[in-house]
């Protein structure tokens, strides 16, 4: 078991005064038998009242408005959770997925959202690397674990290479980006041989690993397997999520869970400045 300490302060600063700005937050713990959330606060410049709500995907959310002008605003969400370590891939073996199975997943609404292939120019693409893969040799599961690999493999790390709203086609034609694009690849191959695949925010921690996006906001994939359920897929670090992924929200892609989306009123260029920090204890 490990405890994190995570703070994760959104400072927005404009360049002129803007007033009614309404916002809402995608900041809260994911709470299950694997996170345990000792402790969450969420503060605003102003402290304006938050209601709090649950989106169709289950995340919850809280929304506020800030009436009086004003040139800057900053959101802190500051948690303090436990997470515990499993034996993933061990659980997810003993599931025994067949593709039968896989394919009757495809006749059940509540996969729909995330079986849903939008139409994109490198489509015929994606398609042919998929199609280059065993898949009817391989378990649903390994099929899983290699298109990771695919991804992590062929994908070079670079934050310099996307911005947050740069589409498929263009991440999968320089094959660069960051967590954010590389789930979002994944997500299009796992859908493509119709296992359901959503998109997962939340924080990589800390622990002397070495890996990619640790400390930070951080993005991967839950795949849906028969008989056994979510299962957890970072394709940045070509691992399966565990103990130190700290799950926030989930959704079809990115803008489902956008930790912060708002608009305001007035004359004005908007800053954002974002830091993220970790502490960590065994």
């Amino acid at each position: 078991m490990a405890t994190f300490q995570i703070d994760h302060r959104t400072t927005y600063s404009y360049n002129n005064e803007v007033y009614e700005s309404r916002n809402i937050i995608k900041m809260y713990p994911f709470k299950s038998k694997f996170l345990k959330i000792n402790d969450h606060s969420i503060t605003v410049t102003g402290n304006p009242i938050i209601k709090a709500g649950k989106d169709i995907f289950g995340n919850r959310f809280g929304i506020f408005t800030r009436f009086y002008r004003h040139n800057f605003m900053t959101i802190t969400s500051s948690m303090e959770v436990e997470t515990v370590y499993r034996d993933v891939l061990k659980e997810a073996t003993s599931g025994n997925q067949t593709w039968h199975d896989v394919h009757l997943l495809g006749m059940d609404s509540s996969f729909r959202l995330f079986l849903n292939l939008e139409q994109c120019w490198v489509m015929r693409s994606i398609w042919e690397v998929v199609n280059s893969f065993p898949t009817g040799k391989m378990t649903p599961l390994e099929t899983v674990l290699e298109f990771n690999k695919y991804v992590f493999q062929n994908f070079t790390y670079n934050p310099t290479a996307t911005l947050v709203d740069t589409p498929l086609d263009v991440v999968w034609a320089i094959k660069a980006g960051v967590c954010q694009d590389f789930s979002h690849v994944l997500i299009y191959m796992l859908r493509s041989v119709n296992i359901p695949a959503r998109y997962v925010s939340g924080y990589i921690c800390p622990n002397n690993n070495g890996m990619r996006g640790d400390g930070a906001s951080h993005a991967w994939v839950e795949a849906y397997l028969p008989n056994y359920g979510w299962i957890g897929i970072d394709p940045t670090n070509n691992c399966v999520a565990n103990d130190k992924h700290v799950k926030v929200a989930i959704g079809r892609d990115y803008q489902d869970v956008a930790p912060l989306v708002g608009k305001f009123k007035g004359f004005a260029h908007q800053s954002l400045h974002v830091v993220v920090t970790v502490g960590y204890q065994e």
